[in-house]
């Protein structure tokens, strides 16, 4: 087995999912990802939309405790809507394929 991260995860028992939810975040890919779920051919298919929300969530809460007054700044803030109206998306999802 080799050094790259692909091997390293363990692709094959359940890597694929962890390969995927990091390109997700990475690449921050959600208009990809919210316009595909559910299909067959879907880039993210093993990324649940509840566990990218949970981290969604758990980034938007870290990046607020630790910027303290970047909130003032129009970037930060610019940051934190995009996070809010993804995880709005996110919830949206979760709840149109629970009812």
């Amino acid at each position: 087995m080799g050094m790259s991260g692909r091997a390293f995860v363990g692709v094959g028992d359940g890597g694929e999912f962890i390969v995927e939810l990091l390109d997700l975040f990475i690449q921050w890919d959600w208009s990809t990802y919210l316009a595909d779920y559910g299909q067959p051919t879907c880039k993210y298919l093993r990324v649940n939309p509840t566990t990218a929300l949970i981290l969604l969530e758990k980034m938007r809460d870290t990046s607020r405790k630790n910027n303290g007054f970047a909130q003032f700044r129009k970037n930060e803030r610019d940051k934190q809507k995009l996070i809010d109206t993804v995880a709005k998306q996110l919830r949206g999802l979760i709840n149109s394929h629970h009812s």
